[in-house]
């Protein structure tokens, strides 16, 4: 019967899909649940969402330099209390040894070698405060093992001991040592803590409880309360850090200031994983930030989980962070701390930030990882486009060390982590290559390289799905028009790159080698993306002629 039919045509206007634009950032917080993904503007609550912690001030340092319309998705992490064991120095020419346990009170641990001999014959005396005091000599058992006082760490000897070699190390819990500077009494510090602080308390008129007033600093006197009066009870509660102060019943005096920090709860990277499960099976995201202290071995689960979501179809980078610097420890000390870290483990689709320093915000200004700000620098530049370009901006919220130099960023970068640096003749600190963790041969060493890769994937493939189980055509006759399409729909969705301002891909060339087994091996589709080059290094050559000579080029 005559009629008229209608049919829609789809898939020819054009349109893309959405391809990213949005992060995860995952670390221990005070408030949220555990492993729930918290969707973030910078209109949003942050503390009221999550309290304070490490993933707080990640995802503060995020939104300070992000752009005006970022968003990311912070997941909380189940914590553990801060602290740690810093690692051994040796001093003398007798065998290494090791250390087990964990941090049970702050103690500077010191093991002097009295008696040289086998285990089991040899002596050892211990200091728990630097050496300033020694127990007595006593022998190394056969097992080696020494514990260290109450400080929850136990030395391990092995091989044949040398009298006068020595042996020390720091332990630090939450609440590190308290420092009294003047002739006042003894303050106490407990609680469990939620935040990192350089916590300082001056009396600035002394005297007994409801007399005797203070000032308080959480960032290590860059910023100070109002006077205040010591309560009744004594009690003093440092800001929302967890940490209470109790000062004594004698009388306290002027001028006194006691100092001591806070350190942050930190996550085991298998929490940091289990958290992460829902929030990546509902969210396709361009990267995930890792909010806490990491190393090679953290690394290496990243790296896994960044291999399954690629073959999950899901290309997804990880930026972790780096410990900073222990109390006993150096920047050079530190520095060659990562190296060896670093060749241990290489992975294109991870970067670890290696920067510290103080980060100012509108309530303080205190040390920490630069990876909530890098994270933020990430998702304001369009894909291609390298976190150093000096046109860009500087890191105007970050200051470096003195200590932090060009020998140390060099370094640094040099063996694959992600930097800052100053620039003679600019303020700011400006970051360095973006690197990731890949080995030198990897054409991925670069994140700005991988984020044109998997977002050019990203592209391509719903376009290639359009073609599945399509007809090829006849490849003998030239009628391979099912071939054709394919080709043309990958190459049309890649060259969006191409038509974005600014351009993010000078081009792309698609190609479909002939000859090939289509039935039994599917179909290989060569994809060569054509990258925009990257200034990264500019060299000025100057010559000087007189006006008039005949070297004159004008």
């Amino acid at each position: 019967m005559g009629n008229v039919t209608e049919y829609i045509v789809d898939g020819t206007s054009g349109l893309s899909p959405d391809t990213g634009g949005s992060c995860i950032a995952a670390g221990v917080c005070s408030l949220g649940t555990v492993g729930k993904g918290y969707l973030l503007g910078k209109s949003s609550d942050i503390r009221g969402m999550l309290g304070v912690g490490p993933l707080t001030r990640a995802v503060e340092d995020f939104f300070s330099c992000a752009g005006q319309n970022a968003t990311i998705i912070a997941v909380p992490v189940a914590g553990m209390p801060g602290g740690y064991i810093t690692p051994l120095t040796h001093s003398g020419s007798g065998p290494d040894a090791s250390i087990s346990g964990v941090a049970a009170e702050n103690a500077e641990i010191v093991a002097e070698i009295v008696l040289s001999g086998a285990l089991g014959t040899a002596t050892a005396k211990i200091s728990v405060d630097g050496g300033l005091n020694f127990g007595d000599a006593e022998v190394i058992p056969v097992s080696g093992q020494v514990p260290c006082g109450s400080s929850g760490s136990t030395l391990v000897f092995s091989g044949e001991q040398i009298t006068g070699d020595t042996y020390s190390f720091l332990t630090r819990v939450p609440i590190g040592p308290i420092t009294k500077i003047g002739t006042g009494p003894d303050i106490k510090v407990e609680g469990t803590i939620k935040a990192a602080a350089d916590v300082v308390i001056r009396i600035t008129e002394g005297g007994e409880r409801n007399v005797a007033t203070y000032q308080i600093s959480t960032d290590g006197e860059d910023n100070w309360s109002v006077l205040k009066t010591v309560p009744v009870d004594g009690i003093i509660t440092v800001d929302d850090t967890g940490a209470t102060i109790t000062i004594p019943t004698d009388a306290t005096v002027t001028g006194d200031t006691y100092k001591f920090t806070l350190n942050a709860p930190v996550a085991s990277i298998s929490s940091v994983m289990t958290a992460l499960e829902t929030p990546l099976e509902l969210y396709d995201v361009e990267f995930v930030h890792v909010a806490c202290p990491s190393d090679a071995t953290d690394w290496a689960a990243m790296g896994a989980k960044a291999d399954e979501l690629w073959n999950d179809h899901s290309p997804t980078f990880f930026l972790a962070e780096v410990r900073n610097p222990f109390d006993n420890e150096d920047i050079n000390d530190w520095t060659a701390f990562l190296m060896a870290e670093k060749s241990k483990y290489s992975h294109r689709f991870v970067s670890a930030c290696a920067v510290f320093g103080e980060i100012s915000t509108t309530k303080d200004r205190l040390v920490r990882n630069w990876g909530g700000l890098a994270s933020g620098r990430i998702m304001s530049l369009p894909v291609m486009r390298a976190m150093g370009r000096v046109a860009s901006g500087g890191i105007t919220a970050g200051t470096l060390p003195d200590a932090y130099n060009s020998a140390v960023q060099t370094t640094l970068e040099k063996k694959g982590f992600l930097t800052a640096r100053k620039l003679k003749g600019l303020s700011s600190a400006h970051w360095g290559d973006a690197k990731t963790l890949a080995d030198i041969t990897s054409d991925y060493q670069y994140i700005e390289v991988l984020r044109v890769a998997f977002k050019a994937i990203r592209l391509a493939r719903p376009a290639a799905l359009n073609s599945l189980n399509d007809e090829a055509g006849d490849p003998k006759s030239g009628e391979a028009t099912g071939l054709v399409t394919l080709k043309t729909n990958v190459e049309n969705a890649i060259l969006t790159m191409n038509k974005a301002i600014p351009m993010e891909l000078a081009g792309v060339v698609v190609t479909i080698p002939e000859g090939q087994d289509i039935v039994n091996n599917g179909v290989a589709v060569e994809i060569e993306l054509i990258g925009i080059p990257i200034m990264r290094n500019i060299k000025l050559f100057q010559n000087y002629v007189y006006a008039g000579s005949v070297q004159d080029p004008r």
